[in-house]
């Protein structure tokens, strides 16, 4: 009985002792890891050669994959700078424009001579590396965004979006999509899911929902979903104590929600992360501290490398 206590207190302490090894780790592989910061605002504030300094300065190795809805509207200069660390896409500036004129109308409505140049020149943009995908693609934003004016909710799998697949789904691209959890627009986000099975459809924010079995449910039953976390974080939010934060903020500095973390390592091949700099008050630096601190720190080793930058790596075709 003596032995046998004394291998079971030896049992539990190599186990204590793995899992510290283990978390310190996490922990380190974390503020180490290289980041696909798969969605990046490039706005007036941010000059070429500010994003590429930022960039090194917090070991972020690609940056972009959405527009700049308020310019400057050319991305070009980013992409000269950073070559293929930069990820071009289209379709937000031109989203962007049709809601200035038309309203929210306009977003459905495939005959607009905006939506027709775009999906003229979009196969082009492609085959020369000038895009890797469409988006920030904003069709459901009513309660995430602060700015009234700017709040839209139209049907998701309409013309101008199918439009967009078909194009992607020929040129290996990806669609990243920002939309609310409505039951409406996720039968919506499902059915492109499944029309287009090969394209990769990137769920900005997570859907800024906070039904985790949703996300789980989904990623289940849609091979070709995936999530990225930005506008997830603590910092993100002028006052992340009121009822609305509390619900849509997964991770800060030094936490994060467990519920997440669980999904994160159940799908590990299907998360992403980002900063979503929209505006000039929020934190890049802080945003990334949170990225390293709250959420990699606390998954895998392997989880972390995923979700930092191979999953982005292999949906996005970086270099």
């Amino acid at each position: 009985m003596k032995v046998k206590k004394i291998l079971l207190a030896s049992l539990i302490t190599l186990s204590f002792s793995t899992f510290a090894n283990e978390a310190d780790a996490a922990k380190k592989l974390a503020q180490e890891v290289p980041i696909a910061d798969v969605h990046r605002h490039v706005q007036k504030w941010v000059s070429p050669e500010l994003l590429k300094q930022q960039m090194e300065k917090n070991n972020v190795r690609w940056s972009g994959a959405v527009g700049a809805p308020f310019g400057p509207f050319d991305t070009a200069p980013y992409s000269r700078l950073l070559k293929n660390k930069y990820i071009p896409t289209a379709g937000q500036v031109e989203l962007s424009d049709i809601f200035g004129v038309h309203g929210a109308a306009g977003l459905t409505d495939i005959n607009l001579r905006t939506y027709q140049e775009l999906l003229e020149s979009a196969d082009k943009l492609f085959l020369s590396g000038q895009i890797k995908g469409f988006g920030e693609l904003i069709l459901n934003n009513k309660q995430s965004n602060p700015n009234v004016s700017f709040r839209r909710k139209v049907k998701i799998d309409s013309a101008p979006i199918d439009a967009m697949f078909t194009i992607a789904d020929k040129n290996k691209g990806f669609v990243q999509i920002h939309s609310e959890d409505d039951a409406d627009s996720i039968e919506e986000l499902k059915s492109l899911s499944n029309k287009y099975k090969n394209t990769a459809l990137i769920l900005s924010h997570c859907l800024f929902t906070s039904n985790v079995e949703l996300i789980r449910s989904l990623m289940a039953n849609s091979s070709n979903i995936y999530c990225e976390m930005s506008a997830r974080s603590r910092s993100h939010f002028p006052n992340p104590d009121s009822e609305k934060a509390k619900l849509w903020i997964v991770y800060s500095e030094d936490s994060v929600k467990p519920e997440w973390i669980n999904l994160i390592e159940e799908f590990p091949n299907r998360f992403m992360v980002g900063t979503d700099t929209y505006n000039p008050r929020i934190n890049f630096e802080k945003n990334i501290e949170e990225i390293r601190g709250g959420l990699l720190s606390n998954l895998k080793p392997s989880t972390i490398e995923l979700v930092a930058y191979k999953n982005a790596v292999r949906v996005m075709r970086l270099e």
